[in-house]
């Protein structure tokens, strides 16, 4: 088949490569002149691992991420253990800058032989007897058997109310030096109620760089303005007031550009196909990163369309396959992270007493730790022919 690809982000660029490798024309438009990353670092979970390896990054991804065994969380004032969740068995994390891990599938999706159109900016599409795409200057592209829809959040292609949700946060990359205190191998964290979250994780190298850690401030969206106002000074007094231990952390920032602010969401839409049409990544479900799995859930999407589609000449019947193969997954990520978001983002005062004072203590209990090392691993109501053999053909 001819497929149009639009958004050249985790999802789409897996999502290239698989399909090129079984043999389709594939096709990715952009609207940047250049396809580049947004965004510090993310955890790839065992899952995002996985479809990964299908793609035979694996070691290239152990090269450039960094393990992480264990989320760690305290409250700073009560000292009481608020997080503390482990992979359990033989599993684990990578932390890994968003920028690595575009260059590992861009230069991938090259090297499959998938052609990149730069420089379209994509506000809509036509279906008839082919899919086009339009772009923000007027022209169209030519006809294609499917497109897939991975602009991510903000796709045109989608319609929907404000998605976004009361807190967001400020990211930053820092080079790691040795007077930096940190747990090995974790993503580590302390909170202020559910108000205030500071936390720090490993996330490997870029080229040959030093080692790096994302560091982030939990911040209400309406509130950014006010951050600016004050001015770092005064911000780096309240973190430090949190956690004193980041002094070093906070010695690197030298100015409010190297801190960009994300704002976080929670959106999911009824139906992910349509007519030569199919949604993947963020443009199907959104969520907060509460949980970790914004680009694991991309790229097991990129998995199964290509698994689908590899099983059936019947666009329709593929995209039905597609659907029924990822809806049960993602409806159940997409619930816990509702519930669990506001435990760690929200200015309730409950919450965050039931979160260190019961919910803690409680899921630490092996039946319920087991439950919460699969939900975080991403295993948690997973098909397991989702990501049993591999989808993709070499060419």
């Amino acid at each position: 088949m001819d497929i149009a690809i639009a958004g050249a982000g985790i999802a789409g660029l897996a999502a290239a490569s698989f399909l090129r490798r079984q043999g389709h024309r594939v096709v990715l438009y952009d609207q940047l002149d250049k396809p580049a990353p947004i965004g510090s670092g993310l955890i790839i979970q065992p899952t995002g691992q996985a479809v990964l390896s299908a793609l035979g990054l694996s070691e290239a991804l152990a090269r450039r991420g960094a393990r992480i065994d264990r989320l760690f969380g305290r409250a700073a004032r009560s000292g009481r253990v608020a997080l503390d969740v482990g992979f359990g068995g033989d599993a684990y994390g990578i932390g890994v800058h968003r920028a690595a891990l575009f260059e590992l599938l861009f230069c991938e999706a090259l090297d499959a032989g998938v052609e990149f159109e730069p420089a379209h900016e994509v506000v809509g599409v036509h279906v008839g007897e082919s899919a086009t795409l339009e772009f923000s200057d007027g022209q169209r592209s030519p006809g294609f058997d499917l497109i897939v829809d991975a602009l991510g959040l903000h796709s045109p292609l989608v319609e929907r109310e404000d998605p976004f949700l009361d807190y967001g946060a400020l990211w930053t990359n820092i080079p790691l030096t040795e007077n930096m205190k940190m747990m090995p191998n974790t993503l580590e964290q302390r909170y202020e109620g559910a108000r205030k979250t500071a936390g720090v994780m490993p996330i490997g190298v870029m080229a040959n760089g030093p080692p790096l850690a994302a560091f982030f401030w939990s911040l209400r969206r309406d509130r950014f303005a006010q951050w600016q106002a004050d001015g770092l000074d005064a911000w780096k007094e309240e973190v430090l007031a949190l956690w004193p231990a980041l002094e070093a952390h906070l010695a690197v920032i030298q100015n409010p550009e190297q801190l960009v602010f994300a704002r976080y969401a929670h959106h999911t839409i009824q139906n992910p196909v349509g007519r030569r049409l199919v949604h993947i990544g963020d443009s199907w479900h959104a969520a907060s990163p509460q949980l970790g799995q914004g680009a694991n859930m991309a790229l097991l999407d990129a998995y199964a369309l290509a698994k689908s589609l590899s099983q059936t000449t019947d666009i329709d019947a593929a995209l039905g396959a597609y659907k029924m193969l990822r809806q049960r997954h993602i409806w159940l990520y997409q619930t816990i992270s509702q519930l669990f978001t506001p435990f760690y983002q929200s200015d309730s005062r409950l919450l965050p007493w039931l979160r260190d004072c019961i919910v803690t203590p409680v899921s630490q209990l092996p039946p319920i730790a087991a439950v919460l090392s699969s939900m975080v691993a991403g295993n948690l109501g997973l098909d397991p022919s989702a990501i049993k053999e591999c989808a993709c053909r070499p060419a």
